[in-house]
């Protein structure tokens, strides 16, 4: 496949940090907003508002930080930061948004 072959697709692209105790949550939203799919990553260690976070925390998953990072249409990103809202309105964490572009389009199709 040389380059002139590939189509690039814009979709949207949202990674969402929040403690541990929020996975369960963050995990039913995104199945409910049917995304195709989406990349989780545990223990996340970092500096940020509240200074700097540990990975791992020994014996406690909860209080560790997960990652969470989907791509899919405006409309469905959207749906997803607007579900989060109570989350974010109570307790600690982030959201980012990109505009990204993708080459297997089949992937996020539902």
């Amino acid at each position: 496949m040389t380059a002139q072959n590939i189509s690039f697709h814009p979709m949207k692209r949202i990674e969402i940090i929040v403690k541990g105790e929020k996975e369960s949550f963050v995990r039913d939203l995104l199945d409910q907003a049917e995304v195709s799919g989406y990349t989780l990553i545990r223990d996340i260690a970092g500096m940020g508002h509240h200074g700097f976070h540990e990975g791992r925390l020994l014996f406690n998953e909860t209080a560790s930080l997960v990652l969470f990072m989907a791509v899919g249409p405006q409309s469905i990103i959207q749906s997803i930061a607007e579900g989060l809202r109570p989350i974010f309105e109570k307790n600690s964490g982030v959201m980012f948004f990109s505009t990204v572009e993708v080459v297997r389009m089949d992937y996020f199709d539902r």
